[in-house]
């Protein structure tokens, strides 16, 4: 291959993904913190390899089959066997002191749950396994049940936490065609570039602004170290001289701008502020549909609001590359004695943000214009101890604006005491999908014990049904309502995998909703793709 010039000005193409990878694994929330990392790669991912490298032929007979979809099941060849062979070495390799952390904290904590019944735990700290010895403590909850607690901020320390696992791969794949997230690794090919890169590294901020400032080639090659002409010349093949269309990103009128860029994404703009909710978003532009891009966020963003740490709601993908242009990330504290509850401050901050302020619930910010308030958040983690969870209340120019993404209205009287503190809502955004996966879909790999499926049937990750939503509805006299975060829009394909019907519960209860705030007089609806309101 010919070599670039090395004075050539380009932007990154707008249709280019660059996704994280953890050990070649899609890089989510919980694969940037290191405990939970470890725990899926001994309990989740490695099965999976190994069960692919033993038979190929089921692996792929189930990816063809739709309702499949999100299975444990690798979406790949059989052809590509001894690259899953290849990938399963390295994660035994490199990674054998992740997964003999893993395998020790589970196996400690089976002991824990089996022996302790009231006594003084002090015993156990001489015999902590060598992996675990100054990186746990043991304790009781109220009711004497033994629990362990792991000190992440210590762990992120350990040498086996900075061996060089992080890597971000280039590729021009559509997003509704992209490999599920939970169940397949990015293998490297002719259609996908990977390169290792650390995500802390300041080489994406440099890369990430080449999406909408033309930058010199050279500067991000060598920041990338891509050294090898050939190597370059085929990391060129990923930019362009072509600046991105860009939707009027920029909003300086004199009423709220509300765009709604699908699933729980939504950003806020007055004159004076602008406020980013839950962003995912998709790379590829449709004019057609009327599609918002990332290229059409501001090119700063006052604040990020993250409503809780799932992989539709906390996309390392996107926030990586909105690293330079973001204000402040506001984000829950979470519970540190709840391995299914990493830090979200933590995460962020390993993948290069600074400013990160945590929000404990009915926590309030002031800002021009309004104030943002933390609200407490019942639903969607299975009956788990997890914290790190929070709705968001948004006063802005005399409007009240309230998004609860996922929240399930389990205890009404729950918001008829939010609504005693923060008031009457105008517009209600809530999450509807009250059909949730089992408990073990994302949490399994964290459980010392075996769940029964009958338990795990009926501890799903669900958000509202009408009943509850219209008592949010009730609550909050609520004179606009808008059904949002039901994961219809095709990019969201690959984190979510769902498939709607119109006889699918979550579709029928939210068109029940629907219509039952319109028959009492209100504007409802259910969002789905794009929008831009003016309010």
């Amino acid at each position: 291959m010919n070599s670039v010039p090395a004075d050539e000005l380009i932007y990154l193409d707008s249709d280019t993904k660059i996704e994280p990878l953890a050990f070649r694994w899609y890089a989510w929330g919980h694969l940037v913190s290191p405990v939970q990392q470890a725990l899926n790669l001994a309990f989740r991912h490695v099965p999976m390899l190994r069960s692919f490298v033993a038979n190929p032929a089921v692996h792929e007979a189930a990816s063809k089959n739709p309702a499949m979809l999100g299975g444990s099941f690798l979406e790949l060849r059989r052809q590509e066997r001894d690259d899953v062979r290849a990938l399963l070495q390295d994660i035994t390799q490199r990674g054998a002191r992740m997964l003999g952390f893993a395998e020790a904290l589970i196996s400690f904590d089976r002991q824990l749950q089996a022996s302790e019944t009231g006594h003084s735990l002090d015993h156990l700290y001489e015999k902590l396994p060598d992996p675990l010895a100054g990186l746990v403590e043991v304790n009781y909850d109220l009711n004497n049940r033994p629990s362990l607690r792991v000190l992440e901020e210590l762990i992120r320390s350990e040498d086996w936490v900075d061996t060089p696992t992080q890597e971000i791969a280039f590729s021009r794949t559509p997003d509704d065609q992209r490999n599920f997230f939970i169940n397949t690794p990015r293998l490297a090919s002719q259609e996908r570039l990977i390169l290792a890169t650390p995500f802390d590294d300041k080489c994406f901020d440099l890369l990430t602004r080449s999406r909408i400032e033309p930058t010199p080639f050279t500067q991000i090659a060598d920041a990338l170290q891509v050294m090898d002409d050939d190597q370059r010349a085929r990391l060129r093949t990923y930019f362009s001289h072509e600046p991105p269309v860009r939707n009027e990103p920029e909003y300086r009128g004199e009423q709220l701008r509300i765009r709604y860029f699908g699933h729980a994404c939504v950003l806020i703009q007055s004159a004076d502020v602008s406020i980013l909710v839950d962003p995912f978003l998709t790379w590829d532009r449709d004019d057609a549909d009327g599609r918002l891009t990332f290229h059409d966020l501001p090119d700063h963003i006052d604040y990020v609001f993250l409503t809780h740490n799932h992989q539709d709601h906390f996309s390392v993908e996107t926030l990586l590359q909105l690293r330079n242009r973001i204000g402040t990330i506001l984000i829950p504290r979470n519970n540190a004695n709840s391995l299914a509850d990493p830090s979200m401050k933590l995460a962020l901050r390993g993948i290069g943000h600074t400013e990160v302020r945590v929000m404990d619930p009915m926590d309030r910010i002031d800002m021009p214009g309004g104030k943002i308030t933390s609200l407490p958040f019942y639903g969607e983690h299975a009956d788990l101890s997890i914290a790190s969870k929070h709705g968001l209340s948004i006063h802005l120019h005399g409007r009240h604006l309230l998004f609860l993404a996922d929240s399930d209205c389990k205890d009404r009287m729950l918001y008829r005491h939010i609504a005693k503190r923060i008031g009457k809502v105008d517009d209600l955004f809530i999450g509807m999908e009250c059909d949730g996966a089992p408990l073990t879909w994302l949490y399994g790999p964290y459980l010392s014990h075996p769940i029964s499926r009958k338990d795990d049937e009926s501890r799903r990750l669900s958000g509202s049904d009408s009943d509850h939503a219209w008592a949010i509805v009730e609550e909050f006299e609520c004179r606009h309502v808008y059904v949002y975060a039901m994961a219809q829009e095709p990019w969201l394909r690959f984190v979510a995998g769902l498939e709607y019907t119109p006889e699918s519960k979550q579709i029928v209860e939210s068109d029940k909703l629907v219509a039952r705030c319109r028959e009492a007089g209100l504007h409802a609806e259910r969002l789905s793709g794009s929008r831009t309101m003016l309010l």
